[in-house]
């Protein structure tokens, strides 16, 4: 493994810590503690599944994962006050943008998808599932309420069951999902309930494709059964 991989991968994981410092230590600026915690669980969450997909697989996927995770960072930088650990949080997001922006991960990168690997659908299911976390944390800057923690707390079990191939955690994205979404909706401030709906909705029809299905139907059963070979009788000449 060359050196700059593993080098990109640290800084992601590095930024991503300091901006959970940088939120979590301003009580209420702009963060209330609890949302302050929800955020910081997506911001590690994510830039470890991005590091691990960077060095591992080295799916194309993580490289755009990392860039979704970065303009985060960079949108969250315009809402903390630059002191205290905001500074060396916006240093480390730079650093870590040159990296993925370079081309030391032209080579580095898989040029194809992995033939065992699940869709493009089906891996978005499951990282948006987790991206309900910080967005309930970033929809309720002032506090978060029971309605919007139960979304953020049904993102989590999504997550984990579709992991565990589990076909209850399709239909919770498919029946539940959009239920608890409208009510965690109906307790945020406008342009909360607006990302809300957004994010909920949109995982609710990647719940309904046939994509995220097959991602956790068992391989055996859907393939056909052997065929019998009835050898044929000898004549006799």
């Amino acid at each position: 493994m060359t050196l700059a991989p593993r080098l990109i991968a640290f800084s992601l994981v590095v930024g991503a810590s300091l901006w959970s410092l940088a939120v979590s230590t301003r009580p209420d600026d702009p963060f209330s503690t609890d949302a302050a915690v929800l955020v910081s669980i997506g911001l590690l969450a994510f830039s470890v599944i991005a590091a691990v997909g960077l060095l591992l697989p080295r799916g194309r996927w993580a490289r755009n994962l990392a860039r979704a995770l970065l303009g985060g960072e960079v949108i969250l930088a315009a809402a903390v006050p630059l002191s205290g650990w905001a500074v060396p949080a916006l240093m480390a997001t730079a650093v870590a943008v040159i990296g993925v922006q370079g081309k030391w991960l032209d080579g580095w990168l898989r040029r194809l998808p992995a033939a065992d690997g699940p869709s493009l659908k089906a891996m978005l299911y499951a990282l948006g599932a987790i991206a309900l976390v910080p967005t309930v944390g970033l929809a309720a800057p002032g506090g978060v309420e029971f309605r919007q923690g139960l979304l953020g707390a049904i993102g989590v079990l999504i997550a984990w069951g579709y992991s565990k191939a589990n076909v209850w955690a399709l239909w919770a994205g498919r029946l539940a999902l959009p239920a608890l979404t409208v009510v965690a909706a109906a307790a945020s401030e406008p342009l909360g309930a607006v990302a809300l709906l957004i994010v909920g909705f949109s995982l609710t029809y990647l719940a309904w494709t046939e994509e995220a299905r097959l991602a956790i139907s068992p391989l055996m059963d859907n393939l056909p059964g052997p065929r019998r070979m009835n050898p044929k009788p000898e004549t006799n000449s």
